[in-house]
């Protein structure tokens, strides 16, 4: 699969730059073979610190350049967030096609669940976690991606992650993105989550000791 990659906009550029710079990307380098685009926002709100991104695909090359602004400020729209960049990405192929997350909430939940025993049993043993653990009781906090898919009525699909440790908060800020993607007519319903990234894709990250109790993030 042939696909060609680009940075349209970064953290200190000019906001009216997000339409005219995809614009321009998109005129120079959409082929006659190109099937689909995506247009993907790096954000991070940076109370909670939950990194998360947008992706938008398209086989309109017209709407590109409005599709990246109008996603653009709806991001900028919760709270304290940056937009730390935006990239576009072109196929040969429905890309979207691959990118389906059809799992309940409930469905998640319980998955998050079944995963406290096996990171348990994985990382107690770890080095880093030994070396401090002497009896203390050690609490293994997983970074989570959560992965949403999304109907749109201006597009081929839209899709999210949200990357955090702290699932309500991630849920929260979620759900409120969702609700904005819906009001400005951009999407039209979910259709799914799914969690992104297995337990082997974890590592122990910081380990922090806090009188009795070890704290264990794996990222």
């Amino acid at each position: 699969m042939r696909t060609t990659v680009a940075t349209v906009w970064g953290w200190g550029d000019e906001f009216e730059n997000v339409k005219e710079n995809s614009n321009k990307y998109v005129s120079r380098r959409w082929r006659e073979g190109t099937k689909e685009c995506s247009i993907e926002i790096m954000a991070r709100e940076r109370i909670e610190g939950i990194c998360y991104y947008i992706t938008t695909y398209t086989s309109n090359p017209k709407n590109v350049g409005n599709l990246a602004e109008r996603i653009f400020y709806v991001a900028l729209s919760e709270g304290d967030t940056k937009v730390d960049r935006i990239t576009i990405q072109l196929f040969d192929t429905i890309f979207s096609d691959n990118e389906e997350y059809r799992d309940s909430i409930k469905e998640v939940k319980k998955e998050l669940k079944a995963r406290e025993k096996i990171i348990a049993s994985k990382f107690v043993n770890d080095p880093k976690v030994k070396s401090v653990a002497h009896g203390r009781v050690v609490v293994f906090i997983p970074q989570i991606n959560l992965l949403c898919e999304l109907e749109s009525q201006v597009a081929n699909k839209i899709v999210m992650e949200i990357i955090h440790e702290d699932f309500p908060c991630m849920i929260s800020l979620l759900n409120s993105l969702i609700h904005s993607l819906v009001k400005e007519g951009l999407a039209r319903r979910v259709l799914g989550y799914k969690l992104g990234r297995s337990v082997d894709d974890l590592e122990v990250g910081d380990v922090d000791v806090w009188e009795n109790e070890v704290r264990v993030w794996l990222i």
